[in-house]
């Protein structure tokens, strides 16, 4: 019988020799793991400690972490082998005892560690790491946005800047109380540029906010945050113009001449500023009504200015005086007897009880009035302008000189008349 011989091509494979060594070496340590010693500790680096877990213990007490307390720890695993085998920082809850916090400031916590998963119950971890964390009360707090304007944006000839405004106008700050108390300011800021330059229109500008402190110094927020850190300047432009004053002028004879009126006013014009789409349609400023019938020799009347909606005065005039030249003007006071309904409605009759009114003050012309006379004077009641009812009633009545383009009189009068229905008698 022959012997077989061993191939020692094979025996001398370092490399094979090697990987042979590597699995008997694994096998013995699998074997006095699981069955020898069953029991293995070992370390696990790098686990890192999540602080949402229990944070209902501090937010309960309004505060809320104001650090960064970003930590990676050591854990020790006690356990079978099988069961610390190829467990990794997925399968491990570290988190703070927040159990000791009893308010603001900093405190060092210890970490309690959780295994998780099937193995939890037969694997026991600890770590003697050790946390710092840094509590605060939360405050939210509303600040004005206030808007500067880079010194590079220009306005151009004719125009003015109106008004900016940010949007949203408010903004809400929340972190910390001891920063949010440090802050002066929230400013929005327009940076100059060559699309504001010479603005004769209106324009938005996006722009981020700005923190300032008390001092107005830029002030960095560590902790703390805004719902808005970006808002949309409006740089509203309005055009300029110098219009002239006018006076609307009420409760005058029908055929009498507004031009025969000698006023003045103390401010002959008035610049203003508007939207260019609302100046530029406007030809005058009117001034508030003036009744006629109030006039008085010798007297000044002050009047508001009345501006069109969106219209601003530069000058910041708000009133004007007027004035009348009442040089060869008098006064006369008669007495009208001719009295007439104008404008009776279709189921009405108005009849005049009065036969004249008395003591009518009429102005005019000195020579026009000596000549005047009183029948050519008429006190005319308009039923269409007034509201009435079956029954005596006095309704008002205006005088009227039709001979007269420049007599007007003043006061007020009225008739006592029988108002009743069409057909019945009075």
């Amino acid at each position: 019988m022959k012997k077989r011989k061993i191939d020692r091509s094979i025996l001398n494979n370092r490399g094979l020799n090697i990987l042979l060594s590597l699995v008997i070496a694994l096998m013995i340590w699998t074997i006095v793991t699981v069955f020898i010693d069953p029991n293995q500790d070992t370390k696990l680096k790098g686990v890192p400690v999540n602080f949402d877990q229990d944070s209902q213990m501090y937010t309960a007490l309004g505060l809320d972490i104001i650090n960064d307390p970003m930590a990676q720890v050591t854990v020790d695993l006690a356990g079978n082998g099988t069961d610390v085998y190829g467990l990794t920082a997925d399968n491990v809850l570290v988190y703070p005892d927040y159990s000791v916090v009893k308010g603001a400031g900093t405190w060092e916590l210890n970490l309690l560690v959780r295994v998780l998963g099937n193995s939890a119950s037969r694997v026991s971890a600890s770590t003697t790491d050790t946390v710092t964390v840094v509590f605060d009360t939360i405050e939210s707090k509303e600040f004005n946005v206030q808007v500067e304007m880079d010194q590079q944006i220009t306005i151009a000839d004719g125009y003015v800047l109106h008004s900016t405004t940010a949007a949203p106008a408010i903004v809400t700050v929340r972190g910390p109380e001891s920063e949010v108390e440090k802050i002066g300011s929230i400013v929005a800021k327009v940076p100059g540029s060559t699309d504001l330059e010479n603005l004769s229109t209106s324009k938005i500008a996006t722009v981020t906010l700005e923190v300032r402190d008390a001092n107005n110094q830029p002030m960095q927020l560590e902790f703390s945050s805004l719902d808005n850190s970006i808002v949309d300047v409006n740089l509203t432009v309005y055009q300029n113009a110098e219009l002239p004053l006018s006076v609307n002028f009420i409760n005058y004879p029908p055929n009498f001449d507004l031009t025969s009126l000698n006023y003045t006013l103390s401010q002959q014009t008035m610049v203003v500023s508007g939207r260019p789409s609302v100046i530029q349609n406007l030809t005058e400023i009117t001034v508030s009504d003036f009744d006629l019938s109030s006039f008085q020799l010798d007297k000044v009347y002050q009047l508001q200015v009345n501006l069109p909606k969106g219209v601003e005065s530069r000058d910041n005039i708000t009133t004007v005086n007027l004035t009348f030249n009442v040089q060869g003007y008098t006064t006369k006071t008669i007495n009208v007897s001719q009295i007439r309904v104008i404008n009776q409605p279709a189921n009405m009759t108005i009849k005049a009880l009065d036969s004249r009114i008395s003591n009518v003050t009429l102005v005019g012309p000195e020579e026009e009035l000596e000549s005047l006379s009183p029948n050519s004077v008429v006190a005319v009641v308009d039923a269409s302008d007034i509201q009435i009812a079956e029954g005596r009633e006095k309704l008002a009545a205006s005088i009227q000189i039709p001979a007269s383009t420049t007599i007007f009189a003043t006061g007020s009068y009225s008739v006592e008349c029988q108002v009743s229905a069409s057909g019945a008698q009075g």
